[in-house]
């Protein structure tokens, strides 16, 4: 699969926007609250990949996922998902660190687009 044109949207808030009724401050607030979210979920599974704790990558994971779905991130989302039922289930997979990577580049790119799009609340 191709990458996102830099300027291409990896994340759509159309579930926010249904939520929100029309409230533009209840999806700024949302933002806000997933980007400070998201810098703890990656300091943290940089820490807990390091130090080798399988569970907090799980529980990382696992907290990441509702927000992740809120603003329809569909390759995070599935990515997330693999790190959190490798975590569980095969928790030596040498897959597992791959995946971690993998999702805190997603996440990362995903965070600075959010950055990008929403400076004026920053």
């Amino acid at each position: 699969m191709d990458k996102p044109d830099r300027h291409e949207k990896i994340y759509d808030l159309i579930n926010l926007e249904e939520i929100s009724g029309g409230s533009n401050e209840f999806i700024e607030q949302m933002i806000l609250l997933f980007l400070d979210q998201a810098e703890n979920t990656m300091k943290g599974m940089k820490q807990a990949l390091d130090t080798g704790n399988i569970r907090e990558i799980r529980n990382l994971a696992h907290q990441l996922k509702p927000s992740v779905d809120n603003i329809r991130v569909e390759e995070l989302g599935k990515t997330i998902r693999q790190v959190e039922d490798l975590a569980e289930n095969r928790p030596n997979s040498s897959d597992l660190p791959h995946q971690v990577s993998l999702a805190m580049e997603q996440l990362a790119e995903l965070v600075g687009q959010l950055k990008r799009d929403f400076s004026s609340l920053l």
